[in-house]
């Protein structure tokens, strides 16, 4: 028993120096950042649509703007739009689109226009990417949208349209918390 009371009081001693203090909150620290698993990467996404389908037979007009927040850590912006004009496929724009069109436009905080539409005539689905050169303009972007139409109630013949715009943003997941942490 005396052989192993000097290396437990040695290590009694410096186990209980170093929980003192700095020194022990710094050891503390150290370890709980090793327990800790190692901070992830993480891209979140923020939406926002506008969307219409037009239900009268007379021409109805529609205006709507929204807005999204671009923040530093965007890394791209995504453009989902789709365009369906009633009868588009066999007299397209008849009128050069006064009567029957969806007009929309994409403006950054500065006033710059990023991306537009001006249609009379069905759009296919797609998608248009916006990427940063060397970023992307941080502040609230406007969709506007501006479109006359019609359609008849309870049938496919209705015209309408949707557009989609989302936002990509890093961030960094530190565990065991699963919330974003803007990175820099």
């Amino acid at each position: 028993m005396k052989r192993y009371l000097l290396p437990m009081a040695l290590v009694l001693t410096l186990l209980m120096s170093s929980t003192s203090g700095c020194l022990g909150l710094i050891q503390a620290r150290e370890s709980l950042e090793a327990m800790r698993g190692e901070a992830e990467p993480s891209i979140t996404v923020e939406s926002m649509t506008l969307s219409h389908v037009f239900d009268t037979i007379e021409v109805e007009p529609y205006t709507n703007s929204s807005t999204l927040d671009v923040r530093a850590d965007a890394t791209q912006v995504i453009i989902y739009r789709k365009v369906s004009i009633t009868g588009s496929d066999t007299v397209a724009c008849f009128d050069n689109g006064l009567t029957r069109y969806v007009q929309a436009t994409l403006v950054d905080p500065s006033g710059t226009t990023v991306w537009e539409l001006n249609e009379c005539q069905d759009v296919q689905p797609a998608t248009v990417e916006i990427n940063p050169d060397p970023t992307l303009a941080v502040g609230l972007w406007t969709l506007t949208v501006e479109a006359r139409g019609i359609g008849i109630p309870g049938t496919a013949a209705q015209d309408q349209f949707t557009f989609t715009v989302s936002v990509q943003n890093t961030c960094i997941i530190y565990p065991p918390n699963d919330e974003c942490t803007e990175s820099n």
